[in-house]
């Protein structure tokens, strides 16, 4: 007797899988997708990269406007008068970064970026901490990069400082003070504590380095990154590339008689894109785990204070110049030539990369 039923079965059998055909499937497609993942990655880190170095340029050109507006760059911060703020320690006449009312360069910036709602809302003859807690806590979204890991970080302020503890939030963008240390009076960069004309930046602004990325941790009382502080590190940077006269003895009552001459001794020692060396902070919490996260820092406060610009991009840093354009600066930059790109009238003129 014929089975009419046999012809249909078989049919069925070869149509479908067997458990080594769909393990063979399951691990090509496994496959496809690691090697299609880099380059998703890499597509979004570019079009992070993009947004970071737009927020730069924005930065840059209001920084612009102001001078237009005001004949010369924001002061780095709101600090109290160099006849109260200025001292001399290790060598060097500095200024008290936590003095005056301490708003820093970027709150004096908030209306070329049309935020003037923001800068209404902070009253600049009190204390910073004085202003509403809404601000505070929420810097604009232009001072984020995607890349930075930033958004809802906060950095809560310390008993005795300002008129009531409170919390800031944390921004990736700093200015640089100076080449030597952001507290030096006298060695300035383009982001001076007092303010600069842009005719004192002699080497021109397409070569004068203006601002750069930073990095934050999330740990209420890390610094790094607080947008409206006019310290190491939450919006101001230096390069800690030591004068030669610096360490020898020196006179106090004579401090405009220093010249910066860069000195050698500094070269591997210096705070360049994403380096190894300490940002110098007020407070280091968990040390350890801040080199962990290509982070170091220290808090013993020896009368210098320097930070280095970090991202979380691959080789290097987003970087806006005082004219406004925008360069990438990569980790393993020449320190002379980054060195002048601080510098505002060391005479040595550095291209853009």
């Amino acid at each position: 007797m014929i089975n009419s039923r046999q012809p249909h079965s078989a049919t069925w059998l070869r149509c479908g899988f067997t458990l080594v055909e769909l393990l063979v499937v399951i691990a090509i497609i496994g496959v496809l997708v690691s090697l299609l993942l880099p380059a998703v990655q890499q597509a979004r880190e570019a079009a992070r990269r993009i947004q970071c170095s737009n927020n730069a340029k924005q930065l840059g050109l209001a920084a612009q406007n102001f001078a237009s507006a005001s004949g010369k760059l924001p002061a780095a911060g709101h600090f109290d008068p160099p006849s109260e703020a200025l001292y001399w320690s290790y060598g060097d006449w500095r200024v008290d970064l936590k003095s005056g009312t301490n708003q820093n360069w970027i709150y004096d910036l908030l209306p070329q970026m049309e935020q003037e709602a923001i800068h209404d809302a902070i009253d600049p003859t009190k204390h910073v901490t004085a202003a509403p807690d809404e601000v505070l806590q929420n810097p604009p979204a232009t001072l984020l990069c995607p890349s930075g890991e930033t958004l809802g970080r906060q950095f809560a302020t310390s008993r005795g400082y300002g008129t009531r503890q409170t919390s800031i939030g944390k921004a990736n963008y700093a200015a640089y003070a100076s080449p030597f240390h952001i507290d030096s009076y006298y060695h300035t960069g383009p982001m001076a504590l007092y303010g600069m004309s842009l005719r004192r930046i002699e080497d021109g602004t397409t070569f004068t380095l203006l601002l750069s990325e930073v990095r934050s941790r999330d740990l209420p009382a890390d610094q790094r990154g607080a947008w409206l502080l006019p310290w190491s590190g939450a919006s101001l940077l230096s390069m800690d590339f030591h004068p030669t006269y610096y360490g020898a003895s020196q006179e106090k009552d004579s401090p405009g008689g220093y010249v910066y001459t860069p000195n050698a001794n500094s070269l591997g020692l210096t705070q360049v894109p994403n380096g190894e060396w300490p940002d110098v902070l007020y407070e280091c919490p968990n040390p350890a785990a801040a080199q962990f996260e290509g982070m170091p820092c220290n808090a013993q406060y020896y009368g210098y204070i320097s930070a280095a610009p970090r991202s979380l991009h691959l080789n290097g840093v987003v970087t806006c110049f005082v004219d406004g354009h925008v360069e990438f600066l990569a980790d393993d930059i020449n320190e002379y030539a980054m060195l002048y790109m601080i510098g505002i009238n060391d005479g040595e003129i550095i291209p853009p990369p």
